[in-house]
């Protein structure tokens, strides 16, 4: 699927109460938090074990990861929600992304601080 189509099919879903900077906001960092709590959970429960800076999987646990699926799928709806309150289509945000990840990695400063790097 095209991002922009996402965000399209995505925001019809979007009741007039919510298109707003402040809900997708708090709606972001909710579902951000979310994905946090389901892989803190893993580690709790031992089903995730993060080994060198890799997650594994101590048992096939498809409820687990799929549960953590639904939860970046919620966070995709708000940045794309967050994207159509600016104006702005999730595929120019991808392109911008990419373009200043590349400028970084070229010039040799993907490990580094601040955001003019």
């Amino acid at each position: 699927m095209e991002l922009n189509k996402y965000q399209s099919e995505a925001m019809t879903t979007c009741t007039a109460s919510s298109h707003n900077l402040v809900y997708m906001l708090n709606g972001l960092t909710a579902e951000v938090g979310e994905v946090n709590d389901k892989v803190a959970k893993g580690v709790r429960k031992e089903q995730i074990v993060i080994n060198n800076n890799q997650l594994e999987l101590t048992a096939p646990n498809g409820d687990l990861l799929v549960g953590i699926r639904k939860e970046l799928g919620d966070c995709l709806w708000f940045i794309a929600g967050l994207c159509d309150t600016f104006g702005w289509s999730l595929e120019l945000i991808a392109r911008e992304n990419l373009a200043k990840l590349k400028s970084r990695q070229k010039r040799g400063v993907i490990i580094g601080n601040g955001d003019e790097r």
